[in-house]
């Protein structure tokens, strides 16, 4: 039965939708929440990977913020009405005992993420997470090495299963959980075929 979740460590990590997540341990973390329905459980800090309108949700992160969240959003994006930490690709910082480095993400051939979008690794009471972003396989994940690894695979905008099963030749992992993919059009891919190639992927049902 597949799950909408997958704990490591006592650290679970929920694929809300798209390229959306929720870390939680000692504290409560969202990457690129989209389309977030209903009340959720706070978040201590909120990722943005870019400005895009299913990564930076300001109706999402509006529903899952209260008075002390800490928005982490790359060069470029505006996002008011928060306390916000503004990083460049390369940059880590430590947000309430989270450790947090901004890296790259961006399309080789395609027009659609150049600038001002990052991925992240997030380490939180020991266990060290990938978000890739809006992203190709790209060289420098040559020079990732963590514990849990969230590709996109849907194609158009992103790296397709075929690349992202490449890219898994690069980025050193513990498991690879796909994602982005199904949710907005031209991102449709089967995740059992990442799974067939993929030696430790983890498949996850989205929670919305």
């Amino acid at each position: 039965m597949v799950e909408s979740s997958f704990v490591y460590n006592s650290v679970e990590i929920t694929w809300l939708k798209h390229a959306g997540f929720k870390i939680k341990g000692s504290k409560v973390l969202y990457i690129d929440p989209y389309d977030i329905p209903k009340e959720l459980e706070k978040a201590d800090i909120i990722l943005v990977t870019h400005d895009h309108f299913d990564h930076m949700d300001v109706k999402s992160i509006k529903r899952l913020s209260k008075d002390d969240t800490v928005v982490v959003h790359p060069t470029g994006c505006i996002i008011e009405g928060y306390e916000s930490c503004e990083v460049k690709t390369g940059e880590s910082v430590n947000i309430k005992g989270v450790e947090i480095k901004a890296v790259p993400a961006y399309n080789i051939n395609k027009p659609f993420h150049k600038e001002n979008c990052v991925g992240y690794i997030v380490s939180i009471d020991g266990v060290r997470i990938y978000h890739a972003g809006d992203t190709d396989r790209i060289p420098e994940m040559r020079e990732i090495e963590v514990d849990i690894a969230l590709l996109p695979i849907g194609g158009t905008y992103t790296m397709d299963l075929d690349e992202a099963v490449e890219a898994t030749r690069d980025v050193k992992a513990r498991y690879y959980i796909p994602m982005h993919f199904g949710a907005i059009p031209q991102t449709e891919a089967n995740p059992e075929e990442f799974r067939k190639k993929v030696e430790n992927a983890v498949i996850l049902k989205p929670l919305f």
